[in-house]
């Protein structure tokens, strides 16, 4: 609306004989408004006491008729009409701009542009606080959200009450609704809400349009680029679905679902509120049930119910499922590799190649594995460490540039006994059952052990062999006689081997001087 000129009050001082500078001075308007109202009073020979018995819009339109001029030669939209015809189905803007094109060449006047007529009734819906209708179509978009309204169950493990969230999901055209209660909203239980929901429906539509909650978008700016949520979007990418979040404020964006949101805490939440349910599983036992009479309930404005409308028209138009579900994963940025080559993560070690020391890694995770990744390549899988457990390791050999230090054990000392021979286990056993503490002798077995390194696995068994009929418990100190008494033996028999070589001398045959059959 443009500003209005106070002529009123500029003629009332015209008449007491005031200058148009002094004029301007006190109502504050330009001097040339003042001359202009001046020169067409003096044109139009009219009094100053018949122009002020005008009103105030006539006295206006009387001098300045250029402003109630029609701006535009366009024949006027009736957007009462059409607001009323766009919430009939299959109506579409485009459908009423052309009758009305139509209707304005039959009467012989000029018809607005298209873009004029859309903008046109944008302006008289936000002014009535009206939503314009949509038209959706099926399979297309997906809304999903987490409810207002929460449930609750017995944890049978603590026998306390505890707060049950609903994750609502609703198909706009046909509002087939898919309702699951989770413990918590954190990033695990909305994506394993995400996958069952997918799962219920068999089949995945084009785009899932969510909230702006911070398990699945990061960053969603007025103006600027949408950022979200590496699990959230990994989801996406399995199942090949566009995340379109919301505008942050405006829940008519996704309709469908703010609107089922109240009608479950009217029908699910009111059917079950006198149920006791001793487990989450029960409590979502209880849902499916209460869900499949909401969603076979038939519409009132409308033929059919929500399940025959999805299982007719909705569910033949979305995309097959992958073999394999998604799997739930969690990220954790910037883990630097240690000297020892492994990471360090939730209070747990993980080993990682040598050839990325001192680099930093990022970690996809859940409950079963850790995934370790550099530049978005895969570099390590480890299965994770038990819950709970403090400064545990997984570590595969081939990570380190070193061999694996394994430290020696009563197990280990007596299997390396028993691939020697059966002397030399007998001999490993016997020393751990005369020690007061087993560990104590472990240095004891060791040494033995540590003579097949000098004189031989066959020396160490066969000293053994020979100590074992004349002591019931062996030594190392028992068993170095034996040994250098059985070194000593096999010396001089070689030494004697190789005497007897020399005194016969070098025995050539006759084959050695035959040549070809010619010698």
């Amino acid at each position: 609306m443009f500003k209005k000129t106070r002529v009123r009050q500029i003629i009332e001082l015209l008449q007491k004989k005031l200058s148009d500078r002094e004029i301007s001075g006190v109502l504050g308007v330009s001097r040339n408004s003042v001359a202009r109202i001046r020169q067409i009073s003096d044109d139009c020979h009219r009094e100053w006491d018949e122009l002020l018995m005008m009103s105030d819009d006539e006295l206006y339109r009387f001098f300045y008729p250029d402003k109630f001029k029609p701006k535009s030669s366009y024949a006027p939209v009736d957007y009462a009409y059409v607001h009323r015809e766009l919430s009939k189905v299959g109506v579409t803007g485009m459908l009423l701009w052309e009758k009305y094109s139509e209707k304005c060449k039959k009467e012989g006047k000029k018809a607005c542009s298209y873009p004029t007529f859309a903008r046109g009734y944008k302006r008289y819906a936000v002014s009535r606080n009206y939503t314009s209708h949509v038209e959706h179509k099926p399979g297309v978009a997906l809304e999903v959200d987490w409810s207002g309204p929460t449930m609750s169950y017995i944890d049978p493990d603590r026998n306390t009450e505890c707060t049950a969230y609903l994750f609502v999901a609703t198909f706009p055209y046909s509002q087939y609704t898919y309702v699951e209660a989770s413990a918590s909203m954190n990033q695990s239980d909305w994506l394993y809400c995400n996958v069952h929901m997918l799962e219920f429906f068999e089949g995945s539509p084009v785009k899932i349009i969510c909230d702006n909650l911070k398990t699945g978008v990061i960053a969603h700016p007025k103006h600027g680029e949408v950022v979200l949520n590496d699990a959230y979007l990994s989801f996406a990418e399995h199942y090949h679905v566009a995340l379109m979040p919301a505008e942050v404020r405006k829940p008519k964006q996704k309709p469908s679902a703010e609107g089922s949101v109240g009608k479950i805490a009217r029908k699910i939440i009111g059917m079950l509120r006198n149920e006791t349910f001793h487990s989450l599983e029960a409590l979502n036992r209880g849902i499916r049930e209460a869900l499949a009479r909401l969603n076979s309930k038939e519409f009132q404005k409308r033929n059919g119910s929500r399940k025959i409308i999805f299982e007719t028209e909705e569910k033949p138009m979305l995309r097959v499922l992958p073999l394999m579900p998604f799997e739930i994963c969690e990220w954790s940025y910037n883990h630097k590799v240690g000297p020892n080559s492994h990471i360090w993560f939730d209070k747990g070690q993980y080993s990682v190649p040598s050839d990325y020391l001192d680099r930093y890694v990022d970690v996809r995770y859940n409950n079963r594995a850790v995934y370790i990744y550099s530049s978005h390549k895969l570099i390590a899988e480890h299965k994770r460490l038990p819950s709970g457990m403090k400064n545990g390791k997984r570590t595969e050999p081939s990570h380190l540039p070193y061999p694996l230090y394994i430290p020696e054990t009563i197990e280990s000392t007596t299997a390396k006994a028993e691939e020697i021979g059966a002397n030399t286990k007998t001999v490993v056993c016997r020393i751990y059952e005369n020690a007061k503490i087993k560990e104590q002798a472990l240095m004891d077995a060791r040494s033995v052990l540590d003579i097949a390194g000098i004189y031989g696995e066959e020396l160490l068994e066969e000293a053994c062999r020979k100590a074992l009929k004349d002591f019931h418990a062996v030594t190392y100190n028992t068993l170095i006689p034996y040994i250098k008494e059985i070194s000593k033996d096999k010396r001089n028999k070689a030494k004697t081997e190789d005497t007897e070589k020399q005194e016969h001398g070098i025995i050539r045959g006759a084959d050695y001087y035959r040549k070809d059959g010619a010698k």
